[in-house]
């Protein structure tokens, strides 16, 4: 409605202005009416057709007050996409007739007519499925036995007999015949040649009573043997009825002597952790020859070193020779014929018997032998000799020669 000035409201008269400013209201006012012509039905339809009306309760895109989706959104009017598809969460009716395409996820309920594949799940036997999802578990649940998965061009049978059937001919698989004797001839089997005849010698082992092992006689006969036990020998299940004969040397074996065999200088006679006792004989042998013992030193040395007792290291027994002439304690052996406290830390001194010691300077066989510095000998005719040379080596310098101990 157009904004008027009334006289009866302002309570005097009305200024020329007001009163131009009321004609240009009611003008502006009534161009802004229709025509009575215009006023059909039709056209206020079109009109209406174009009115979005968000908001005012008038809007043309809905339908019973919903907004039309081809997408699984609540509270819309279905609708189909650009593909001719749309979109739902629950589909409920009384029936449905037609063909689906497609997956069906979820459960479904009520009757299905027609052909279904790509099924995922079990469907029930009651409801015309197998109640499994395997071919094991289906044959299983619908009790049906191994026939029902044989191939009619390969049948296997599993136990049981079969009765009541016409020979089966050699080219199926059969004798051709339904007596031994046929069947051997329809074979080409023949007694002696294909087929083991009658033997007196498995009659006599048939007729040998007792347990042991069979052999055959000279005279074509069986008989029954078993193993016996020897001079410090054991054997268990000789007649090999209770298992394999177990032959094995007793506790306290008594033989009149003992070789062995292999390369010379090879096996040993006990374990280093497993020890004999005492070692009763009349005489022994070596391929080495020198007596040695354990000492702990305050260095390992090299072999042919000549050691004398430690004083400066209370932790060692010996050490290097370091002046003329000392009480020797022994040389460093290399391969000592007799080595006592084996099990004892240390080295191996040799305290008599052949050896090489390392000697400075030179010397001539038959000399004797005294401690010098750096756990070298040298020539020397003293009470503290300790070994006499077996070798002559004219050498300057440091090397090895063979003395004996003293």
């Amino acid at each position: 409605m157009a904004a008027l000035t009334l006289r009866n409201v302002k309570g005097s008269p009305l200024t020329n202005q007001e009163v131009d400013d009321n004609f240009n209201n009611l003008n502006t006012e009534v161009g802004l009416k229709l025509d009575t012509t215009s006023y059909t039905a039709a056209d206020i339809l079109t009109k209406l057709k174009t009115v979005d009306g968000a908001g005012t309760g008038l809007d043309a895109d809905l339908l019973d007050g919903k907004n039309a989706a081809s997408s699984n959104t609540a509270n819309t009017i279905v609708a189909r996409d650009v593909n001719g598809d749309f979109g739902a969460s629950v589909i409920t009716a009384t029936n449905f007739v037609g063909a689906v395409t497609g997956n069906v996820t979820g459960n479904l309920t009520g009757t299905v007519t027609g052909n279904a594949t790509n099924v995922s799940g079990v469907v029930a036997i009651g409801n015309g499925g197998t109640g499994a999802s395997t071919e094991a578990t289906a044959r299983t649940a619908l009790g049906l036995g191994n026939m029902a998965v044989q191939n009619k061009t390969a049948i296997d049978i599993t136990g049981g007999t079969i009765t009541g059937i016409t020979d089966i001919a050699v080219a199926d698989g059969g004798t051709g015949g339904s007596t031994a004797t046929q069947a051997r001839t329809n074979l080409g089997l023949v007694i002696g040649s294909d087929v083991q005849p009658f033997s007196n010698e498995l009659t006599g082992i048939a007729a040998v009573n007792g347990t042991g092992f069979y052999v055959r006689t000279a005279a074509g006969t069986a008989g029954a043997r078993t193993l016996l036990t020897g001079n410090s020998i054991n054997i268990s299940n000789a007649d090999g009825v209770s298992g394999n004969p177990t032959i094995s040397l007793i506790s306290n074996p008594s033989v009149s002597s003992i070789v062995k065999t292999g390369s010379n200088g090879s096996g040993d006679v006990g374990q280093s952790d497993n020890r004999f006792g005492v070692l009763y004989g009349t005489s022994t042998s070596a391929r080495y020859a020198d007596l040695a013992e354990k000492y702990t030193t305050d260095k390992e040395y090299e072999v042919g070193t000549v050691i004398v007792v430690s004083m400066a290291d209370a932790g060692a027994e010996g050490t290097a020779s370091f002046d003329y002439a000392q009480r020797v304690l022994g040389v460093v052996s290399e391969k000592p014929a007799f080595l006592m406290n084996d099990e004892a830390d240390g080295q191996a001194l040799a305290l008599r018997g052949r050896v090489p010691v390392k000697i400075a300077g030179p010397v001539k066989k038959g000399q004797p032998i005294v401690s010098n510095q750096d756990g070298r000998g040298i020539v020397g005719d003293h009470v503290n000799s300790f070994a006499i040379a077996l070798h002559t080596n004219l050498e300057v310098g440091v090397k090895l020669v063979e003395c004996v101990i003293l």
